[in-house]
């Protein structure tokens, strides 16, 4: 959770009176809230999964021409259905919801997250323990979000009051936010929802990466100051498989859009700002500019994100090293042409060595015929025990077993 409601004071600090006082607490109703339009084939199992932590469900459906609404109605009989034609506006839908519960939390889930059934029952219970600790504050609640097969989110932000004071912003990767655009104190719970969303199969079924890249682009040009609708532009939109002068164009632009930005993860317009630096290292590693990943390497890291500095200053130090070792492999090998009996030996020992770096760099083409130079000249024992070892080990890697 935030320093802010970490350090906030319980309604006692003697256990047994909070245990007492918490088996008289009434907790608040919890209402689903689900953006709709042609979610047939998911609605049923998302409301469903649902069923021991929600006391209601508000389908906001942007025009349905599917079952979409019959669908949900047999998964849960008292699912309300409010009509909302899309509006190219994520928070507008969201917000929406405020307008038709007033009490109780407000839970919003997408149709293609469904909660783990390990999970069922836990979110209602650690709603109520908040409510009863933390009545007096104002906050937003983050579950956890696992894409199948890809990155787990924790900073989700998608549980929150009614009738408390914030609602989301942004057309597309919305957050709530106060009234003034900073981000609200936020509890993350234990709480899990895996998502089918982002599967390649659905986002090209779906056109979900145009979509996105368009809403980005109509928040840029409504908020021509607010860099992180570039950065979004890019980060969604510019193709894995792009040219190495559009990887570069994309990171000129981004480069400059956040030139100045402050870093402030509470802030609307800044909360990119990190993410920025760390997308500019991934462009800037798809078309070699070292003296530009060092740059942001170093930011990433002074700005605390400890794991992704240390990946890519490791990607470019590790390119160093490789580069130089493959240049001393090519030496090893031009040196073959001076060698006469005297220095037949250690020439075997070159090749030896040239076996274990070729190994060591990858260039796994000048291995065997380094090995069997060496093996030529009597040595190469210690490139025979690296095979073993990696033998055993390539056993291990698919048995599980040594």
């Amino acid at each position: 959770m935030t320093p802010d409601l970490a350090a906030a004071s319980m309604p006692s600090a003697d256990p047994t009176v909070l245990a007492a006082n918490y088996a008289t607490h009434r907790p608040r109703p919890v209402t689903a809230v689900v953006l709709t339009q042609d979610e047939e084939d998911r609605i049923a199992r998302c409301l469903t999964a649902l069923a021991q932590d929600v006391d209601h469900c508000l389908l906001v459906d942007s025009g349905s021409a599917d079952d979409t609404a019959e669908r949900a109605r047999g998964a849960r009989s008292d699912v309300r259905i409010m009509s909302a034609p899309w509006a190219d506006d994520f928070s507008r839908q969201r917000n929406l919801a405020f307008s038709e519960v007033t009490e109780g939390w407000l839970c919003h889930v997408d149709a293609d997250e469904v909660l783990t059934s390990a999970h069922a029952g836990r979110l209602r219970r650690v709603l109520g323990v908040l409510d009863y600790l933390l009545n007096a504050f104002d906050f937003v609640v983050s579950p956890v979000i696992a894409d199948i097969g890809g990155p787990v989110y924790t900073n989700t932000q998608r549980v929150l009051r009614a009738d408390g004071p914030f609602r989301f912003r942004g057309r597309v990767h919305e957050h709530p936010y106060t009234p003034s655009g900073l981000a609200p104190a936020r509890i993350v719970v234990d709480v899990r929802f895996d998502h089918s969303g982002y599967l390649p199969e659905v986002m090209e079924e779906r056109g979900k990466r145009d979509l996105y890249v368009r809403l980005a682009q109509l928040s840029q040009a409504e908020e021509p100051d607010n860099p992180k609708w570039v950065y979004y532009e890019i980060r969604d939109g510019l193709n894995p498989s792009a040219s190495e002068a559009e990887m570069q164009a994309a990171f000129t632009l981004l480069a400059a859009v956040t030139e100045n930005a402050v870093p402030d993860a509470l802030n609307y317009r800044t909360e990119r700002t990190v993410d920025s630096w760390s997308l500019l290292c991934e462009l800037a590693l798809r078309f070699g500019d070292a003296d530009a990943l060092r740059t942001y390497t170093r930011l990433l890291t002074e700005s605390g994100r400890t794991v992704e500095g240390t990946y890519y200053d490791t990607v470019l130090e590790s390119s160093r090293i490789l580069g130089r070792l493959s240049v001393l492999i090519d030496r090893i090998t031009s040196a073959e042409g001076v060698e006469e009996p005297s220095n037949r030996h250690l020439m075997g020992r070159l090749f030896e060595l040239q076996a274990t770096l070729a190994l060591a760099s990858g260039r796994y083409e000048a291995v065997l015929p380094a090995y069997r130079k060496a093996t030529a000249r009597g040595v190469g024992q210690s490139v025979t025990e690296d095979f073993a070892a990696l033998a055993r080990l390539l056993v291990e890697a698919q048995t599980g077993t040594v």
